[in-house]
């Protein structure tokens, strides 16, 4: 696993690039099997899990099951072998459903659809099934030439749930089926000074996820007297909205040459062509989405489901075709959205050359360059429909708005030309400039490798994903509901790397200080383009964006590549290595990480929302960058009878940031500020014992993990507190605050394992 100094035959990698080496048979028959075993009767239960046992509902039993087996051998001696291995995974889990903000619901729990929701809690079971299958033919055909043939296979059934583990009903469950089939074929030549590798593989990867109900999606919320006001989250009900049917082919065609032809140097170049096809079909709301309020009089909600639309006192609303909201905003439905299709090409091409150049004994340079480049990246055929084009150029009817002002106009005050997001089918063009030097050194200090200096600069373009074309065309599908628009001048992302340190031999020890600096570019996000027609955001709160579009649609969504990240990590490193004469082994690591984000959003993902909006620059810590680690593990023979070997692993953490909405003194005053998640703390311990005989080798293994039972909450959220209720965000295990709605690695459990290999 390189984390500096990665070199130009790496191609989309930015930050850690991992290389392996599969086993291959030989010209004796060897393998292995091996079990797992853990499971709800070996684990400790969770706070979560212990408050609603002791409130008359217990978990489900569950077990989780890992097993596999290798076997290698000849098929002719000296000349073909082959290679095959097979894990499978069948992890059985629990979830817990309780209700929450029933405080609030105190009048009606005997009333209305209240007792039925409440009927609906419960624990339920879900499972996970993989199978992965790896194998390999090599073929020697002579001293120069070698042909080596691969195959690998993964399947997975992933009974998973869409949104809330503790809110989501068992009818939500969703098939999250995820299939992946690749196969190569290596043609290996080798000369005196030459080593040419040409690869040819293929993949065909699905990703299916679906949900097994066809209701409606229900958020019953409670409280407030709106959507909008103090409301909170009771239970989901119904089914799962997401249905998608996502598949991705490719050939590849790689050549890779080696030259060691001149003393000192180590001349590698290579270049590779990537067929790719996308076909990415589904919905995000398969089914219509409810959020209603219970009125806390009459235990009903502001939903008719006989009507299928939202209600008020007087009576059914029916709203727009697409969306329904009543007068006092206690209800919302967005209705279900048919399947779309996205289907188009993408052709991947790179190029490199690197040269490993041994300067002095004591002095190595790696000097690098590769350029990459993708003609099709984001569905460049794309043509915005026309119902879009107009209504973004259609006069702003809002009453604010100048006479004669198109909604275009508006929004060019607040910075937005929207005709660079129109796509014409021939305005959005493939990115050429994607050049990335990669430049690293070492020097050994006193020659004889006792203290090595080593540091290095690289940059590396990555991929967007497919699915931003997909989200795109689906939501434009919606008549008169939302817009969305890719930028057509897009800039692929990348990120430049720095790295510098020092390893030191330390006696039997050996030392490592560093550091590294990374700095991300054009991070891709979606963001809201609407303004009011002064192009500014009028009384929203300052941390919202202006929510709309023009008129008779929904809210103007555009996407581009915009967010930046940086990163700084010092670290250092510790490890005295196993030997047999001392019999222990200790290696420790250290990491202080910081890691800052112009995402304002602070969650990361694809959605920057506030984008664009005065005062909201600057950098903001990232929810993924936690501050502090450390890690140590430990190893040991002789300290416990009958050859039983030890082992241990201890990680420690600061707790990842999150974000807090702060609206205590007023809606119209909301700030965004850092929110700390409690510290991590995980030990976890090991006993092993091996027996060998002359059939092999059997090895028995138990293992504790979290052997100290300590909760690591996760899932950290942020109520939004109203006028005169500022948020506690130190509630420890109060799921009913909304404050963290799961646990970040393991209760203490019990884990066995036995392996035979011969």
């Amino acid at each position: 696993m390189l984390s500096s100094n990665y070199k130009a035959e790496f191609d989309q990698v930015s930050s850690t690039a991992i290389t392996a080496v599969t086993k291959s048979g030989t010209n004796e028959f060897h393998g292995d099997a091996f079990v797992e075993r853990t499971g709800g009767n070996w684990a400790a239960y969770s706070p979560f899990e212990k408050r609603t046992k002791d409130q008359g509902t217990d978990r489900l039993p569950f077990d989780r099951y890992e097993f596999g087996f290798s076997l290698g051998g000849p098929i002719r001696q000296d000349a073909a072998h082959f290679f095959i291995a097979y894990e499978g995974k069948d992890i059985g889990d629990t979830r817990t459903v309780q209700a929450r903000s029933l405080a609030q619901l105190s009048n009606v729990q005997n009333t209305g659809i209240v007792p039925g929701l409440l009927a609906q809690q419960g624990s339920f079971a879900s499972q996970f099934k993989e199978d992965l299958l790896f194998g390999k033919i090599d073929l020697d055909i002579n001293e120069q030439h070698r042909l080596e043939f691969t195959v690998r296979l993964r399947r997975e059934d992933d009974r998973g749930f869409p949104e809330d583990r503790t809110m989501s009903v068992a009818s939500q469950t969703e098939n999250r089926s995820n299939d992946e089939t690749r196969l190569n074929l290596k043609h290996q030549w080798t000369g005196a000074t030459l080593l040419n590798e040409v690869n040819v593989g293929y993949e065909d990867y699905r990703w299916n996820p679906r949900s097994d109900a066809n209701e409606p999606f229900i958020k019953y919320k409670a409280s407030g007297s709106n959507l909008l006001a103090g409301s909170s989250d009771v239970l989901f009900v119904g089914g799962s909205p997401d249905a998608q049917d996502r598949r991705q082919k490719a050939w590849l065609l790689q050549d890779n040459l080696t030259w060691t032809g001149a003393t000192g140097h180590t001349v590698k170049s290579g270049v590779k062509f990537k067929d790719a096809s996308f076909n990415l079909s589904g919905t995000p709301r398969s089914v219509g989405v409810i959020e209603t309020v219970i009125d806390n009089a009459s235990g009903q909600p502001y939903y008719d489901g006989a009507s299928g639309n939202c209600t008020t006192v007087g009576g059914t609303v029916s709203g727009a075709p697409t969306r329904s909201v009543n007068a006092s905003l206690a209800c919302r439905i967005d209705r279900a959205l048919s399947p779309v299709t996205v289907d188009y090409k993408n052709k991947q091409f790179g190029i490199y050359l690197q040269d490993d150049w041994a300067v002095t004994k004591q002095l190595e340079l790696n000097l690098g360059v590769r350029w990459d480049f993708e003609a099709n990246m984001l569905n460049n055929d794309y043509v915005t429909p026309a119902d879009r084009v107009t209504a973004v150029n259609q006069l702003d009817t809002r009453p604010v708005a100048p006479a004669g002002q198109t909604y275009a106009q508006s929004i060019a005050k607040g910075g937005v030309d929207i005709g660079d997001y129109i796509a014409t089918g021939s305005n959005r063009k493939a990115f050429k400039g994607a050049v990335q030097p990669r430049i690293g050194f070492s020097y050994d200090v006193t020659g004889d490798r006792n203290a090595v200096v080593f540091g290095g600069f690289g940059r590396a373009y990555d991929r967007a994903i497919a699915n931003h074309a997909l989200d795109e065309t689906q939501k434009n599908q919606q008549t008169g509901g939302e817009i969305w628009l890719i930028k057509n001048d897009y800039k692929m992302p990348y990120t430049d790397q720095f790295s510098a340190g020092l390893r030191k031999s330390l006696g039997a020890w050996n030392g490592e200080v560093g550091a590294t600096y990374q700095r991300g570019h054009n991070q891709f996000n979606w963001f809201v383009g609407n303004r009011d027609p002064q192009g500014g955001y009028g009384t929203q709160s300052p941390i919202d964006p202006l929510f709309g579009g023009p008129p008779g649609y929904g809210t103007l969504i555009l996407g581009d590549f915009v967010t930046q990240t940086k990163t700084s990590s010092p670290y250092f490193k510790l490890e005295k290595p196993y030997t047999r004469s001392s019999g222990w082994a200790v290696a420790a690591t250290y990491t202080y990480s910081d890691g800052q984000t112009t995402h304002r959003e602070w969650n990361d993902d694809i959605f920057n929302f506030t984008y664009g909006k005065p005062g909201q620059g600057g950098y903001y810590p990232s929810v993924n960058v936690e501050r502090h680690r450390f890690v140590a593990t430990g190893l040991a023979d002789g300290l416990l009878p009958w050859g039983l070997q030890m082992s241990g692993k201890v990680t420690l953490g600061s707790g990842l940031p999150y974000r807090i909405v702060d609206c205590s003194t007023g809606f119209s005053n909301c700030t965004t500020v850092k929110g700390d998640a409690s510290t991590f703390r995980q030990f976890d311990l090991g006993i092993s014992k091996d027996v060998t005989f002359a059939a092999g080798r059997f090895t028995l293994r138990a293992d504790v993990l979290n052997l100290f039972n300590s909760t690591n909450y996760g899932g950290y959220g942020s109520n939004a507190g109203g006028p005169g209720n500022p948020q506690n965000y130190l509630g420890g295990d109060d799921a009913g605050l909304g404050v963290t709605s799961s646990i970040s690695g393991p209760m203490r459990a019990l884990k066995l394992s036995m392996r035979y290999a011969f």
